[in-house]
């Protein structure tokens, strides 16, 4: 009889403990599947149901994980109602998964597509270097790193420029298919600014510039847009502007000489870009979460 109470009571504990350890696992699961957030999703979510009356987008870079200005700057964004807006890298620290899930929290009101690009701290190690899992960890938690989407009859292009710290030759081959038909309406977006724009150097990357630049100057790309340098810089190559929005809340480079920038308007200050489209001509913004409210009337006039 005693026996048998003792194999009752094992049995209850191997039943309880067995219940347990399914409890976390599912939880864990649930965990894992909450933190999915595919950007091929989130561009279902786009609404092309107002094109004839043209669209808008915002862009902002290296938010790092910043609870402050990120979140003053996103709902300014929230309130100009974009088609869609995209960071453009560095929105964690060091690519962690609760540094992920911190940042989807701070979208959780967001009703509009948010699209993510990769940048070197999102696959970074603790040591500063691009690792194969924080890679891996970017798959699977937002789909690939190459994507692109379109919307109004725009291309959108996204290049994954941090795996190698270089532009590569299927990459180039790659842009070139995807530009064609949408000449004078496409937009490219990677981390890294081309380091072969003079006061760019800090970019990084040189193998395949000058082709990228004449890839883009022949299909009339309108935008370039990048970050990584914590500034606000722009330079006019032919048809395209290219763009480094690094203001998106993390540290200033407040240490750049201003003979070191390529516009008279840039700057070590936090911002984001608002890009409005009418008639495939599109006007870009450059807001301040200290701007003045006239820049809000200034797009509402434009609109």
């Amino acid at each position: 009889m005693k026996m048998t109470n003792k194999l009752a009571v094992s049995c209850r504990i191997a039943l309880a403990c067995g219940a347990f350890f399914i409890l976390i696992a599912f939880s864990v699961a649930a965990g894992a599947q909450n933190l999915s957030r595919p950007n091929a999703k989130e561009a279902q979510k786009l609404d092309e149901s107002s094109c004839a009356d043209g669209f808008s987008f915002a862009v902002m870079a290296d938010s790092h994980n910043n609870t402050g200005i990120f979140e003053t700057m996103r709902d300014a964004i929230i309130e100009m109602k974009p088609d869609f807006a995209i960071s453009v890298g560095d929105t964690t620290g060091s690519g962690k998964e609760e540094e992920y899930a911190a940042f989807f929290g701070q979208l959780a009101g967001v009703k509009f597509p948010w699209f993510i690009v990769p940048g070197n701290h999102e696959y970074r190690s603790p040591d500063g270097h691009t690792t194969s899992e924080g890679r891996a960890r970017f798959k699977r938690i937002l789909g690939k790193s190459d994507y692109s989407f379109t919307h109004c009859g725009w291309k959108f292009i996204v290049i994954d420029i941090v795996a190698m710290d270089t532009l590569t030759p299927s990459q180039l081959a790659s842009l070139k298919k995807q530009l064609a038909g949408y000449e004078g309406k496409a937009v490219v977006f990677m981390h890294y600014p081309p380091a072969v724009i003079k006061n760019w150097e800090d970019g990084y990357w040189t193998s395949f510039g000058k082709e990228f630049l004449k890839l883009l100057e022949d299909n009339r790309v309108p935008y370039f847009f990048s970050g990584h340098l914590h500034i606000a810089d722009r330079v006019k190559l032919g048809p395209t502007t290219y763009i480094v929005t690094g203001g998106g809340g993390g540290g200033m480079d407040t240490d750049i000489p201003r003979e070191k920038y390529n516009s008279p308007d840039a700057g070590a200050f936090h911002h984001f870009i608002y890009v409005l489209v009418k008639n495939d001509k599109a006007t870009d913004f450059v807001v301040r979460p200290d701007e003045p409210a006239e820049i809000k009337q200034n797009i509402e006039y434009t609109k």
